[in-house]
């Protein structure tokens, strides 16, 4: 088995439809596992009719992480997505995708993401719309940011050499972060495809959740104190990953500062502002 897609569900039913639809569309050789976390809308029962699925129903929300960390458990691809079940896909995503692992180190690798709460478009139009208003001079790139666990794809060794998802986070947030941190201290890339995308409907089963979105932040930067700093732009944040591998405590803060202090006295001495 080449892919091996796991989604989490939590009600929201007509969602979970229409990323099926899209899935079955769209991808090839794949095996799909899904685990619902205590749905009560009929999404249990839907999700039992198929046949051709591996099926794990949680009595209990046991949020993102422990939830993906299920299925991983009975996955059995080389490859590996984790993808919402309020997404919708592109033709040929995964072919795409899979080409990026084949010229990079990479850990993981998203497609483009499409949301209507910042982009002028809808579930009917988002082909269209991105063939139309999305034109990269690079087939692909490395973002921390733009690398998004909606719907991305890892490989399986490289969860065996960073381990699975953290489960301290609950219910959600901050440990796709978590993540995608750890893989580049294992010396990874983290990469977003820009020869596809996928649509996002936007937070549709975390916004009813109670997330601890506060006790996650905390949690994931006492972790990684330097970690807000991948966040930043342009050559400075592959400067500073590759900082974060040979310094692993505290002191990162401070050694960022003096970076930027330093940066800033050296541009200013190049167009001679010290120069009476």
């Amino acid at each position: 088995m080449k892919l091996s897609i796991i989604t989490l569900t939590y009600n929201k039913l007509e969602y979970t439809k229409k990323f099926i639809e899209s899935l079955y569309r769209y991808t090839k050789d794949f095996e799909l596992i899904l685990v619902d976390n205590g749905s009560t809308d009929g999404t249990r029962e839907y999700l039992k009719s198929f046949n051709n699925v591996k099926l794990i129903l949680n009595d209990e929300n046991k949020g993102f992480s422990k939830g993906n960390n299920q299925g991983l458990e009975i996955a059995e691809g080389e490859y590996i997505g984790f993808l919402n079940n309020d997404i919708l896909l592109y033709p040929n995503w995964f072919e795409k995708i899979e080409a990026v692992f084949e010229k990079e180190n990479a850990a993981f690798v998203s497609p483009r993401h499409i949301n209507p709460h910042y982009d002028t478009t809808d579930e009917k139009t988002y082909i269209e719309y991105f063939k139309k208003n999305f034109d990269y001079r690079q087939n692909y790139e490395k973002s921390f940011d733009e690398c998004v666990f909606s719907c991305v794809i890892t490989k399986r060794d490289v969860i065996d050499k960073i381990g699975t998802f953290d489960e301290n986070y609950a219910q959600a947030f901050f440990e796709d972060n978590d993540f995608k941190y750890r893989a580049i201290q294992a010396g990874y890339g983290v990469f977003v495809c820009n020869e596809v995308c996928f649509f996002h409907f936007g937070s549709v089963t975390s916004k009813n959740l109670n997330q601890n979105l506060e006790t996650n932040r905390a949690y994931y930067y006492s972790k990684y104190p330097f970690a807000e700093y991948l966040s930043i732009s342009g050559a400075e944040k592959y400067q500073l990953q590759r900082m974060t591998r040979q310094f692993k405590s505290f002191p990162l803060n401070k050694i960022y500062e003096i970076y930027v202090l330093g940066t800033k006295i050296k541009n200013r001495l190049k167009k001679g502002v010290f120069k009476r």
